[in-house]
This record gives C-alpha cells, structure tokens and sequence, in this order.
C-alpha cells in the first residue's frame, strides 16, 4: 500500500524551492514547517491507512465457509420459536434438465443444485409446529462459494427470471415460474414461486450473504399458495452473519 502525501505539503516544498535568495530563518521555518507537516501527515496517514485498510477488508471478496463453519452457522432447533429444525437427510444430485435451458437455473434451486455447484453444502428442514405455521415444512440450503461465483448464482436467478415464464423437465407436468419480492436480507436476494400444473405454488428466497448462497424453499402441501417464513429468513442470515 502507498502512502500517499498531502497534497499541500508538496506543493508547499516546491514553492519554496523554486524561491530564490531564501535566509536561513526563512529555510527553518520551512524545515519546521514541513516537520509539522509531515508529522501530521503521519498522524492523519495512520487514521487514513486504517480507514483504507478496513475499507480494502471490507470491499474484498469473502472467503468460501467449510462445512465446518456452515454446520455452526446454521440454525438449530430453539432458534426460532415455533420451529422445529432437522438436518436435511440428502442433498439432491440436481441430474434435472428444464426446457427452455433459460430456466434452467430456477430447476437447478428446485433441486438445491446450482451450477456451478458449492465448495461445501448443509441441508436443514424447519417444520412449523403451531399457529399459522403449524404443517408448512421449509428447506434451508447453505451453500458456500467463491464470492464471485455466489454472486453469478443470483445473478442467474434474475435473469431466469426475465426470460422464464413456464418450462418442462424436472416434474411430470409443466411449471410456470413468477418472481416475488425479495426480503431486505444479506447483501442480495432474490424471490420466486415455481408451480407444478394441478399443484399449488411453492415458494423460493434465495439471499447472498458474502459468499454463501442460502436457499429457502417452502413447499405448499395445503392447497394454498406457499410463503416463506420471514422469522426463518431473518434468523438464518443473523447468524450466518454473526
């Protein structure tokens, strides 16, 4: 990292180069007056080099999570009220093709398997146990990548989503897709529902929070369409965060 130097220092060191005819008072006052300078450059320089310094931490891409950190990022039950949360018993193998390929990558988080795939995966299900949650079951995927690989994926998703309005493959029957509105949640988020013909619709957030993709998709099962629970959204990205 270069350390830059105020700008009026230097021009105030030219400037009395270029005089002529200087006495010696004149030169230490110009001496002292660069010292005070320079000293507090470098008192300001190590303000800046550190606002710099976080600023560059913060701005770098993050780095992908081991299985490891994801399994202690992800929820548990007693986490959220109301829920009871089990881990997800197989992650799918995604081996599904949608017709047109523009909708592929909504087909891809169907199955929890985007492409490219990630560097570590933990599955959860969170069953709703009273209230109006009681019966809903939501999958919860977390997915850890190279950031810029996680921001391709929901990058994906949006433009899927402009193009992709039905598709087949996957389910027997034909699938229409619809964006929602996404969460204020992460860094990046993205909604849709995705419904099979004769079925009800099932509901997909998917958040970037540095670089893991989370996936909650909550199935319908009760012949309404299906919602994701923001309490499960909220909760999941707090502590992945924290």
């Amino acid at each position: 990292m270069r350390i830059r130097v105020t700008a009026a220092v230097l021009f105030a060191a030219v400037l009395v180069a270029g005089c002529g005819g200087s006495d010696d008072s004149d030169a230490k006052a110009t001496e002292s007056a660069a010292a005070q300078g320079s000293s507090s450059g470098s008192g300001s320089g190590s303000g800046s080099g550190s606002a710099s310094v976080s600023a560059a931490a913060s701005e770098a891409p993050a780095e992908p999570l081991g299985e490891a950190q994801l399994k202690s990022a992800a929820l548990v039950g007693g986490d959220v009220d109301g829920y009871q949360v089990t881990d997800f018993p197989v992650k799918p193998d995604g081996d599904s093709t949608a017709r047109p390929a523009d909708c592929q990558p909504l087909e891809n988080m169907r199955t929890a398997s985007p492409d490219p795939g990630p560097k570590a995966f933990v599955g959860l299900l969170a069953f709703g146990g009273a209230g109006p949650t009681a019966g809903s079951a939501t999958t919860i995927g977390l997915m850890a990548y190279d950031q810029a690989d996680a921001e391709g994926i929901l990058d994906g998703l949006r433009a899927a989503l402009k193009k992709c309005t039905a598709y087949e493959g996957g389910v027997p029957a034909r699938t229409t897709a619809k964006a929602a509105t996404a969460p204020d949640a992460g860094d990046d988020a993205v909604a849709f529902g995705l419904q099979t013909q004769g079925d009800s619709a099932d509901a997909f957030v998917v958040v970037r929070s540095g670089a893991t993709v989370v996936l909650f998709y909550t199935a319908a099962g009760t012949g309404s369409a299906a919602e994701v629970p923001t309490e499960l959204v909220t909760a999941q990205i707090r502590k992945l965060g924290a």
